[in-house]
């Protein structure tokens, strides 16, 4: 009966969006900007003047959310930056595409995922493509940051 309470009343956050500092000069990374949670973020984050990059698999769905978000954000747009986290040469190509422009990253937002695919369905390597995806992807890519730094 608690359970259900509390999930139907959240408490009040501690943390909004209001409270967020000033991020100028600071560039961050969200994986899978181009929609939900990522979206939202990719709208904070530029609102408070950081260098966005929005990465995603798709550039096309990326295009029409970075549109959305100059109308949401009064013409700041993030950086289109190609990421397939179900392929692991695509997180490495996007490390290294991600090196070649910038010297810093300060913050990295492992967002995207993909949720309850058919489970006959495989990244490009052969994993699962739900654990390949949510889980080996970012690990790579996180790790891929010593390519960044």
């Amino acid at each position: 009966m608690g359970n259900t309470y509390s999930q139907s009343f959240p408490p009040k956050s501690l943390f909004t969006v209001e409270q967020i500092p000033d991020l100028t000069g600071q560039v961050i990374i969200v994986t899978g900007g181009n929609a939900g949670v990522g979206k939202e973020t990719c709208k904070a984050l530029l609102n408070k003047n950081a260098k966005v990059y929005l990465a995603a698999r798709s550039k096309s769905r990326a295009d029409a959310a970075i549109e959305w978000l100059k109308n949401e954000t009064n013409g700041k747009a993030p950086i289109f930056l190609e990421l397939d986290l179900g392929n692991l040469a695509s997180v490495r190509k996007a490390a290294e595409e991600f090196r070649s422009k910038e010297h810093e990253l300060h913050v990295l937002f492992n967002n995207a995922g993909v949720m309850a695919p058919p489970v006959d369905q495989r990244t490009a390597d052969g994993y699962d493509l739900q654990f390949g995806t949510n889980v080996l992807g970012h690990y790579f890519f996180t790790e891929c940051r010593s390519m960044i730094h």
